[in-house]
């Protein structure tokens, strides 16, 4: 018997270069959850892999069913009834690679599936930016492509690019964790105006960048005031992998959300071929891997 809904959804680069806390993008690694009707009463985790909850965290702190029971709440589905959710996952947790996002976006998208009501696309974002604490991540994740989301005034804004098809993303990913509570520490309470008003054209030059796949944009636009300079000192061998990455190639290189993961953006297979054998050689804990940019967001599959 087939389970009642299943959904894939993938990861997710965000503070993407120049964009900070706005600009993301999907990536091929994905989070598969599927639900199914439960044995007890209330709501079962039963997670693998990077989706697992840690031994210590109770089931009402765990994002993915949180998640899930505010999908069923806004979809009017009815009480009392017994649920199983089976989770795998193959996003590494505290990477800066989305996987909380992901969780939440499974979540959201599984619980409102068996509701009574329609839920529409962007009350399920809005309802995964409140859980997120902001939308860039879950938006990349809930439509995939790259994304630039705004939230100001309980409403988010969201645009979603195309995605130019000779882009490749390589991302290297550490061995050592990195929390993005911790991350937000780093950076200043405020920045020179001078700085923001760099920011802002750069940012700008990423969204033409993408719009017209002009990959020679990248390494101006992806270069970043607002948070990469403040973390870089506390996530060793990060810096050097942006470096490295340039030198083999590399359209645009930046931190993956808020480290220690790190995306080069590649515009020809044997720059991106290049970049993944200098990261794996680097001598830096960690994998480098060649992925694909997904294109389709989260991806549902209902009885």
């Amino acid at each position: 018997m087939p389970p009642i809904a299943s959904v894939d959804v993938p990861a997710s680069s965000a503070n993407l270069g120049s964009g900070f806390d706005c600009f993301a993008a999907a990536l091929s690694l994905k989070l598969r959850a599927e639900l199914w009707h439960g044995d007890e009463p209330g709501i079962v985790l039963d997670a693998r892999g990077e989706g697992a909850p840690a031994d210590d965290e109770r089931a009402d702190d765990n994002l993915l069913i949180r998640a899930f029971r505010d999908g069923l709440r806004v979809s009017a589905a009815p009480g009392g009834a017994s649920w199983r959710l089976e989770v795998s996952s193959m996003i590494p947790a505290a990477r800066g690679l989305g996987s909380s996002a992901a969780a939440i976006v499974a979540g959201v998208v599984l619980g409102a599936a068996v509701g009574r009501r329609t839920v529409e696309a962007d009350e399920l974002l809005e309802l995964a930016a409140t859980l997120e604490g902001h939308p860039d991540n879950v938006a990349a994740a809930l439509y995939g492509g790259f994304t630039v989301a705004v939230a100001e005034h309980d409403q988010v804004t969201l645009r979603r690019f195309r995605t130019p098809e000779a882009w490749i993303p390589v991302v290297f990913i550490p061995q050592r964790e990195s929390r993005t509570q911790e991350m937000r520490t780093a950076l200043p309470a405020t920045v020179t105006h001078a700085a923001a008003a760099r920011q802002a054209g750069r940012s700008a030059l990423l969204a033409t960048a993408i719009m017209t796949s002009d990959a020679g944009l990248l390494r101006r636009a992806m270069e970043d005031e607002l948070h990469q300079a403040y973390r870089l000192p506390h996530l060793g061998g990060s810096r050097e992998l942006i470096d490295l990455a340039y030198e083999r190639g590399a359209a645009g290189a930046c931190l993956s959300g808020a480290g220690p993961a790190v995306l080069a953006i590649c515009d020809a297979p044997a720059s991106a071929h290049a970049v993944e054998k200098a990261w794996n050689a680097s001598g830096i804990a960690g994998m480098a891997t060649r992925l694909r940019f997904d294109t389709a967001g989260a991806k549902l599959v209902a009885d």
